[in-house]
């Protein structure tokens, strides 16, 4: 069975910190609460899978998964990329710097 979901990465400058608090800014968006309310998502932190050479930051990713069928992945690509570019734009703001993130759907094997 295919896993669904969206995989998001943020660049080599990026702090296990940034990574903590895009997961809490993801998990407080509204249609990514509703859907965590409603066991319809999980949103995980995970070791990145491909090991970037010459990565400075830590090699985190977060992990977005559709756990029912109450969104498309294209819709959840569509907040996530939403919530994202907002966080981005605040800690560019408040802390200077750019996280560079990239937002990709899951393969089907859920990697």
């Amino acid at each position: 069975m295919a896993v669904l979901g969206v995989r998001v990465r943020l660049g080599a400058d990026a702090t296990v910190d940034d990574v903590r608090a895009l997961k809490t800014w993801l998990e407080r968006e509204e249609q990514l609460a509703e859907l965590l309310a409603g066991e319809q998502l999980r949103i995980e932190v995970q070791t990145g899978a491909d090991g970037t050479e010459g990565r400075l930051g830590p090699d985190l990713e977060l992990v977005l998964r559709l756990l029912g069928d109450v969104v498309t992945v294209l819709a959840l690509t569509e907040y996530t990329a939403r919530a994202v570019k907002t966080w981005t734009n605040n800690r560019r703001r408040l802390q200077g710097g750019h996280p560079d993130p990239q937002i990709r759907p899951l393969d089907p094997d859920g990697e």
